[in-house]
């Protein structure tokens, strides 16, 4: 059996398990939305995030202390200033602007500035890896992100009051940064596992947001502390949003590409619409269930522009992330990989 054949399945399986990655991160951030407004309403916001992500440090840490364990070590040649430069996007102000912008300005806005992500990462990946979508999937990304501004939109609560300026700017500069931390971290994810990348990220960032929470104080939020639901939130949040779906990401930006991973984010607001049925008892209108219908419509375009990549070009850039070498032409968010 030839080399290109008996690579063709693994590819295959490899990106099926990239897309299911993306998809369950796309489901815990869907469920954080609410579960995170309910926490900074409840707790200070810079408390909540501290706590939260100094929760996640440890879990990611931990696991990658697991998987190093055994055996998973990183390749030679990757820099520590590019790991203290990702850290400091992805972890660091990325979580800082959006814990801002979520705070000052409603759920709607949010959703629709952060429908723009999958844009932005498709612009950056192509200016600055090459990675060229085709025109098939420009027409699922664009398709996507109709139908999750229809969404938007029907949330009611999409407004451009100047009380709501600042908050959306920070979500604005939060939706640039998550586009070039992912970007960023398709070079280094060559090197490093995705478990380890998150943990290093993760741990490096923690003085950021101790700083930001200084003068906070901890004491006065004590009565807050006790309630159970509060835990709850922040175990989620920290567990799950900002621990595990983190490797999970960068799992699926390495063998999916940078642009393909964004869009996915489009399925964000169609698991919150859902989540909001089972919960609360919101029925969606049939303006939203049109924009879930488009959303998947978009992805599914998406997926199939993947699907109908050569087979040798696939298995071509999966061995270059494997091997850290770098193919010399992409047409696909996987097979551009330049170093």
């Amino acid at each position: 059996m030839s080399t290109s054949e008996s690579a063709a399945p693994v590819s295959r399986r490899t990106r099926i398990l990239a897309d299911v990655c993306l998809f369950g991160v796309a489901i815990i951030w869907g469920v954080n939305i609410p579960l995170m407004k309910t926490g900074v309403d409840e707790l200070d916001r810079y408390v909540f995030n501290a706590i939260r992500l100094t929760i996640s440090a440890a879990v990611l840490a931990g696991f990658a202390g697991w998987e190093r364990a055994r055996g998973t070590v990183s390749k030679p040649g990757i820099s520590r200033v590019a790991l203290f430069i990702y850290a400091v996007l992805a972890a660091g102000m990325y979580q800082v602007l959006f814990l801002l912008g979520i705070s000052n300005t409603t759920s709607g806005n949010t959703a629709l500035i952060i429908s723009t992500v999958p844009i932005w990462t498709a612009l950056m990946a192509w200016l600055f890896l090459g990675e060229r979508l085709r025109s098939l999937a420009w027409c699922g990304l664009v398709v996507a992100l109709i139908g999750t501004m229809i969404v938007a939109f029907q949330k009611g609560d999409v407004t451009t009051n100047h009380e709501h300026l600042w908050g959306n700017m920070f979500m604005i500069g939060a939706a640039l940064t998550w586009s070039g931390g992912t970007v960023y971290s398709r070079r280094l994810l060559k090197y490093i596992s995705p478990m380890k990348l998150a943990a290093i990220a993760a741990v490096v960032s923690l003085p950021v947001h101790y700083i930001v929470t200084m003068g906070k104080g901890f004491d006065s939020q004590q009565e807050v502390l006790q309630s159970m639901q509060v835990w709850i939130i922040i175990a989620y949040a920290g567990v799950l949003s900002s621990g595990l779906a983190l490797p999970m990401w960068n799992y699926g930006v390495r063998h999916a590409g940078a642009a393909h991973a964004a869009i996915i984010q489009n399925v964000i607001p169609l698991v919150a619409i859902v989540a909001a049925w089972f919960s609360r008892s919101e029925v969606p209108t049939r303006w939203q269930v049109t924009g879930g219908v488009l959303i998947l419509i978009g992805l599914v375009v998406m997926r199939s522009a993947r699907g109908n990549a050569p087979k040798e070009l696939l298995s071509k850039a999966e061995h270059a992330i494997d091997s850290s070498e770098v193919p010399e032409e992409s047409s696909e968010p996987v097979n551009a990989v330049k170093g």
